[in-house]
């Protein structure tokens, strides 16, 4: 059984969002409705973290 969450009306704070785990965390907390604060030390790989889940509809804002 598949776990689904709602994250509607709540924030997240993702480090290490510009690839691997922390982009991953940050799509599925965009995907499930969240506003995400994205941080790392790549500016380029937030830019396209960020680029995915606005893409899909999200809200996302890059911190470096």
């Amino acid at each position: 059984m598949p776990v689904t969450y709602d994250f509607r009306g709540k924030s997240a704070f993702v480090t290490g969002a510009a690839s691997g785990i922390g982009r991953t965390t940050a799509l599925a907390f965009a995907r499930a409705g969240g506003q995400v604060a994205l941080a790392d030390l790549s500016a380029e790989g937030l830019r396209e973290t960020a680029g995915l889940i606005e893409a899909d509809g999200g809200t996302a804002i890059a911190l470096t």
